[in-house]
């Protein structure tokens, strides 16, 4: 809030929004403890609650909550990316995002949430025959009595009668949403993402009459972009395409599922760092709170004006 360059305009507060949902996504995760696991045709995000305060049902919300979390994830990195690109394309933003309008990006990411959660309470719930079907899985890999753990279960094709597996169209319904949440997000991190790397690059070689204070600070930018767009691709969508891919066509693994989960909390804490690092006005501010820690003397630093239209925000 204090250390950004001025004029930032309504991206401020959108980096406040994203950090407040980090925090909260963070802290989440810590009460929910969610484990992933895939077995054959099913895959479960699951908790132990054995010694909990929360029982079976109340666990079985806490990752509901937890998934649309994890939509809620998904939408960020395209709302990121959309006012992003609006932001040094002045057209753009006058066409789609002008005045107020532009705080219904902030909606979009609560749309996510609530989508996937809901989805996942309905269609997810465990039962006696995802017990069944999980068990041997859960004891021998977990050691969590499967009475002690509540779970939600994407079992894509359960066994009919006749013994072999069946499609559940339900299952696919809810999964072909979640596809098309990943394949969105996707979709506008990698098409405004290149549409911003491409008029960054063009403005830092046409705009020769500008100071190079403001052209440093663009490169800085640019910088972060690209290494912005790899986290979400190895964090995310990697892990989530194994995840939903190969227990919807019954393949099994030869490693274990459980890095999702891990991957997935790790994006929270590296997600901000790019900027933190690359661009120099936060960077400077991470400096001079620690030299105020070791109460050292802070060196003093001229800022320079910076016109949103000209320049591409930092997250």
């Amino acid at each position: 809030m204090k250390k950004s360059p001025p004029k930032l305009g309504v991206y401020k507060y959108l980096m406040v929004y994203i950090a407040l949902f980090e925090g909260f996504y963070s802290i989440w995760d810590l009460i929910t403890e969610p484990i992933v696991h895939s077995y054959k045709a099913a895959f479960v995000v699951l908790r132990d609650f054995n010694g909990s305060l929360f029982n079976r049902e109340d666990s079985f919300v806490l990752i509901c909550v937890y998934c649309g979390l994890f939509g809620f994830s998904l939408a960020i990195f395209g709302v990121h990316f959309i006012y992003r690109y609006g932001a040094v394309n002045k057209v753009f933003m006058d066409k789609f995002l002008p005045g107020n309008r532009v705080y219904t990006l902030f909606l979009i990411p609560m749309w996510y949430f609530s989508w996937w959660a809901i989805l996942c309470y309905i269609y997810f719930h465990f039962s006696p025959i995802t017990d069944a079907y999980m068990k041997g899985t859960i004891e021998s890999h977990f050691e969590i009595p499967i009475n002690d753990s509540s779970y939600i279960c994407v079992y894509y094709q359960p066994t009919g009668p006749d013994g072999q597996p069946h499609p559940d169209p339900k299952i696919f319904f809810a999964i072909g949403c979640m596809w098309y949440m990943v394949g969105s997000s996707m979709f506008c991190v990698f098409y405004f993402g290149i549409r911003c790397y491409f008029q960054i690059r063009n403005t830092i070689a046409m705009t020769s009459h500008i100071s190079a204070s403001v052209k440093n600070l663009q490169s800085q930018l640019f910088n972060a972009l690209v290494v912005q767009t790899i986290i979400p691709v190895v964090l995310m969508y990697i892990p989530i395409g194994i995840l939903f891919f190969f227990p919807m066509v019954i393949w099994e693994l030869p490693f274990t599922t459980s890095f999702v989960g891990y991957t997935i909390a790790l994006y929270p804490a590296i997600d901000p760092l790019p900027n933190m690092i690359i661009i120099k006005f936060y960077r400077k501010a991470i400096k001079d709170f620690f030299l105020k820690l070791c109460g050292k003397k802070q060196p003093v630093h001229s800022f320079i004006s910076i016109n949103l239209v000209d320049v591409a925000p930092a997250s």
